[in-house]
């Protein structure tokens, strides 16, 4: 048996230049017999990128060697005239107020025409229309006998507010032409060659509308073929015999599920016209219910993606054209991502549409917003990696221009532009000014460099290092090292971080942040509450309570109530009458059950989440009734409602703070949330966690958070009473962490999978933690499956904080249910107890394995969740 490397999947590349076609691991001679393209055309003349013209048969799509594939939009030639086989000079006017003896003329110039070539001199430019007979050789000449005054010929009229593009292939015998059109707006460059060129220029009327002409400079003999007047855009020529005539679109639809069933880069290579400022599509993905991906260089000269349903638009500024460009579109379970001119954009946070099938090339599906150009080549891959995909579309040729980039560096100058390194700027403050760039700009810090600034982040823009040494440093002496300055979708990589007086990173109220390959360190104070590593917070629902009444007398001159207080009515109950000071009273919770401790008028009380001050008059028995409203009854703040973070490879260490002190604290953020693959060892603060997500269910945010905590390595700082990772979102998924504990592991707060995590040392309390839910909300639907913990009291704990009832349904009694809980296939070592269970729990507890344990598994109830009926707790062994 010989065995055999699998082959490279090529699921699609379509090279139209060389004729290498391949799907699915099969070639084809043409791309006309792959069922995976369908591909048309109207036929007609196509303008090769060389100068020359050539003819395909109509209903053919207009492929060339050389070249590729044309995609042009839908167009008509408006002129009215026999524009290549001119049989008089019908078609342009001769002005009464002509220079005289200026005069238009019909002439044979079929040898001129026959041996025109291109400007390179590799191709001739009619030849091939020659020979098909569609050009008889016949051309305009114009002659301008006047030394001081230019001879307009007009060819067309423009409407009011019209867009058009006029062109025609124009010869100098002597002198110079151009065109325009009147009533302002300025005209194409003087032409004064010898050889047969094209010149033309798209032009928007004024509203009184204009008139398209052909102007002769004084003194000029100029010979003209192939008019043309069109909308928007100059394409290939158009043949008229005597009225206006239309080319049809150009098709190319790339079609099959297998293609994109699965995370995939598709990649286009293209040479585009000018695309003026109208939106113009290079690609569009969609399925059959009309959900679509698409990838257009917008109107603010952007290639931009967007998603159906979503408004977010990653984005690489600025296109124009004409020119090459190669342009990746990758698409994978986290979301999609533009790249070009070697630089890419992302969207993490946005899952694709199901059932992707169809992919439209150089318009949308529907044939809108064309681009205008050709398409050399198309190609599908596998997923690839950022810096793979920064390298595919790295072109030193690219169309776009200088505007991707931005340069900065401690030796350059405010004063220079920024769009090179030798050009460079100086200060952060210049690359915060937003006059200076586009959204979307690629920030480059050089490295070495070192910032005694903050750096305050654009709309969609990168901040990233260049050159050699260490990575840039930002932030010594200020508050925060990066502030998100109410800047969204923004991405810093490779950055130090450090220096700042209370945070590395402070966010509030942004969305899709991320932070890659950057380190943390050496922020925050001692003497600040506030100090943190990162911190990225967003607004939250919070809860809010009504007065509902009061006795005559008495006046509540502040009161509030917290989430952890149960819906409903809280009563205050006069014990003691008087007046002021004299007066004493007691508080009942919702449920009935009496807070400890007395209040006393024009003292303020606060406890267990019920604060108030009371003044006036009241007598025994009186009652103030204040009501805990439920959750859903409260609505969301309408600013900062903060959405999808993306933390990777970062380096978070040496931060300090007073109390919290956390390395990452994400809180009131929905979306998704990624902290992947991140180094944190102790971060310094008497309640510091390494990584703490909070706030982030339905009860609180908008769009509830999904986390992704995978592949960290954490230790718990051990000055204080906290632990490692905590995760109170909608769902998670926490894999492949190495966690070295305190109180407590990986404490979970949310529906989701907790796998393959290494836990150890949980053991500053009897109850201390490996893993398992630790506070007060409900739990449903965990499952914990293949981790190994290690020296932690306890080693899966469903358990709960106290007896607080708060729940995520709305604060109404309930007991923290723990319901549809698998644990399963652990490996638990040195624990007082394997497994501990004290609140009603319902689902399964199998096959973990426990060694050296003083209890393999210790219930302290049995009692079950409302609905449910079993904890199965079986095939558990204990060595």
């Amino acid at each position: 048996m010989i065995l055999q490397n699998r082959k490279a999947r090529i699921p699609l590349r379509a090279n139209f230049v060389t004729g290498d076609y391949q799907a699915n691991n099969a070639s084809f001679t043409s791309v006309m017999s792959m069922k995976e393209i369908a591909i048309s055309g109207p036929g007609g003349v196509s303008a090769a990128l060389s100068g020359a013209l050539y003819i395909a048969p109509a209903g053919q799509p207009r492929i060339i060697p050389g070249f590729g594939f044309l995609r042009e939009p839908a167009a008509t030639n408006m002129v009215s005239m026999r524009n290549a086989a001119p049989v008089s000079t019908a078609g342009w006017t001769l002005l009464n107020s002509r220079p005289s003896g200026a005069s238009a003329a019909l002439v044979d110039d079929t040898d001129s025409l026959r041996f025109a070539r291109t400007p390179d001199g590799s191709e001739y430019i009619f030849k091939a229309l020659l020979d098909s007979g569609d050009m008889n050789g016949n051309v305009v000449e114009f002659y301008n006998p006047s030394t001081t005054t230019d001879f307009a010929i007009p060819f067309f009229s423009a409407g009011a507010g019209a867009q058009v593009a006029s062109s025609v292939y124009a010869k100098c015998i002597t002198g110079a032409c151009y065109l325009t059109v009147t009533g302002g707006g300025g005209s194409t460059p003087d032409y004064f060659g010898g050889q047969w060129a094209r010149i033309g220029r798209v032009h928007t009327a004024t509203t009184t509308g204009g008139q398209g002409r052909l102007v002769v400079r004084a003194g000029g003999r100029v010979r003209v073929i192939l008019a043309q007047v069109e909308t928007d855009v100059i394409t290939s020529p158009i043949i008229t015999l005597g009225q206006p005539a239309g080319r049809g679109d150009d098709f190319l639809e790339v079609r099959g599920r297998n293609l994109f069933d699965r995370p995939h880069t598709i990649v286009v290579e293209a040479e585009i016209a000018a695309q003026n400022n109208i939106e113009r599509t290079f690609m569009q993905l969609g399925n059959a219910t009309g959900k679509v991906m698409t990838v257009a260089r917008t109107t603010d000269h952007a290639l931009t993606g967007t998603q159906w349903n979503s408004a977010k638009r990653p984005c690489v500024p600025r296109l124009y054209g004409p020119g090459k460009v190669r342009i990746a579109h990758r698409i994978s379970t986290r979301g999609h991502t533009v790249a070009a001119a070697g630089l890419a954009a992302h969207a993490p946070f946005l899952e694709p549409p199901a059932q992707l099938d169809r992919l439209a090339v150089g318009a949308r599906l529907d044939g809108s917003l064309p681009m205008s150009g050709w398409i050399r080549s198309i190609e599908i891959l596998d997923e690839i990696s950022d810096d793979d995909l920064e390298a595919l579309v790295a072109n030193d040729n690219d169309a776009f221009l200088g505007e991707t980039r931005r340069y900065v560096s401690p030796t350059g100058d405010d004063s220079n532009d920024g769009r090179t390194p030798q050009t460079a700027w100086k200060t952060l403050a210049k690359a915060a000014d937003g006059s200076q760039f586009w959204p979307g700009t690629h920030f480059f810090l050089e490295r070495g460099g070192s910032w005694s600034e903050t750096l305050r982040p654009g709309n969609r823009c990168t901040y990233r290092a260049y050159g050699n040494g260490a990575a840039p440093k930002v932030g010594t002496g200020q508050l925060f090292a990066l502030d998100e300055n109410s800047a969204s979708d923004f991405r810093v990589m490779g950055l130090h971080l450090t220096g700042a007086t209370q945070r590395g990173v402070n966010a509030y109220g942004g969305y899709g942040i991320m932070l890659v390959d950057c380190e943390v360190s050496g922020n925050g104070s001692r003497t600040d509450n506030n100090s943190i590593g990162i911190a990225i917070r967003g607004n939250t629902r919070k809860a809010e309570s009504v007065l509902v009444s009061v006795p005559s007398g008495v006046q509540v001159q502040s009161y509030a109530i917290t989430e952890a207080v149960l819906t409903g009515i809280v009563r205050i109950e006069c014990t003691t009458g008087g007046t002021g000071s004299a007066t004493r009273w007691r508080v009942r919770r919702p449920d009935g059950t009496l807070l400890a401790g007395t209040a006393s008028g024009g003292v303020a009380f606060d406890q267990n989440g019920i604060a108030f001050t009371l003044t006036g008059t009241a007598s025994v028995g009186d009652v103030i009734e204040i009501r805990n409203k439920p959750f859903s009854e409260i609505p969301l703040p309408t600013s900062a409602l903060a959405e999808d973070v993306w933390i990777e490879r970062c380096n978070v260490h040496d931060n300090i703070g007073k109390a919290a002190g956390d390395a990452i604290y994400i809180e009131g953020i929905g979306g998704i949330i990624a902290v992947i693959g991140c180094n944190i060892p102790p971060p310094e603060g008497v309640q510091a966690d390494c990584i703490q997500i909070g706030r982030a269910s339905a009860l609180y945010v908008r769009r509830p958070a999904h986390a992704i905590v995978r592949n960290n390595r954490v230790a718990a700082y051990t000055g204080g009473g906290k632990g490692a990772i905590v995760v109170r979102s909608e769902t998670c998924l926490i894999e492949g962490n190495h966690v070295r504990g305190h109180n407590f592991c990986i404490a979970v707060m949310a529906s989701g999978i907790i796998r393959w995590n290494y836990c150890e040392n949980a053991d500053l309390y009897n109850y201390s933690w490996g893993i398992g839910p630790g506070e007060d909300n409900d739990v449903m639907d965990q499952q914990i499956y293949g981790n190994t913990i290690v020296g932690c009291r306890r080693g899966v704990s469903i358990s709960g904080n106290g007896n607080s009832t708060m729940t995520l349904d709305g604060r109404v009694p309930r007991q923290q249910y723990r319901s549809r809980i698998a644990v399963n296939d652990n490996d638990i070592r040195d624990a007082d107890a394997a497994i501990f269970v004290d609140r009603a729990t319902s689902g399964r507890i199998q096959f973990n394995r426990a060694s050296n344990v003083t209890t393999l598994i210790d219930r302290r109830t049995q009692a079950l969740p409302p609905g449910e009926t079993e904890l199965r707790i079986n095939y558990n062994i204990a060595a």
